[in-house]
């Protein structure tokens, strides 16, 4: 039986896995060119490119990579991961709400949120000494 950081570790690989793939289908697609010229099309062209950026960058905290710790000190801490997995949630549903698979998006979206959710506990209710360990094994 894996444990809780095993978990939590293989449902950021595959979130950030999905986001870039979401990203970058988007942009071969070229839906992004077709939506029509108003607020929703700067957040439908950018959107894309910024899916991609924090897919990478929750990969890249999740294989403790130095850059990572260095200059996003917030994805070392549970209430950072926590606040972001939520904050990623809601642009991966946003993304897909109009696509022909929005079913993709929310179901992204809610296993971020519900990571993001769990990190949150993790950090206000868990026990100090295994909080410890936690962080050090979350890099």
């Amino acid at each position: 039986m894996p444990s809780t950081i095993e978990l939590l570790k293989w449902s950021n690989l595959i979130s950030s896995i999905m986001l870039i793939l979401i990203g970058v289908t988007q942009i071969i697609s070229l839906s992004i060119l077709f939506s029509s010229f108003s607020f929703s099309f700067f957040m439908s062209f950018f959107l894309p490119f910024f899916l991609i950026l924090f897919g990478i960058m929750l990969f890249a905290s999740g294989q403790k990579m130095e850059f990572m710790d260095n200059n996003f000190k917030f994805l070392s801490s549970l209430l950072g991961r926590g606040l972001f997995n939520i904050y990623l949630a809601s642009l991966a549903v946003y993304q897909l709400a109009n696509a022909a698979s929005d079913i993709i998006g929310f179901i992204i979206g809610a296993m971020l949120f519900c990571t993001g959710v769990f990190y949150l506990i993790l950090h206000f209710c868990g026990n100090k000494e295994e909080l410890t360990s936690y962080k050090q094994q979350l890099g």
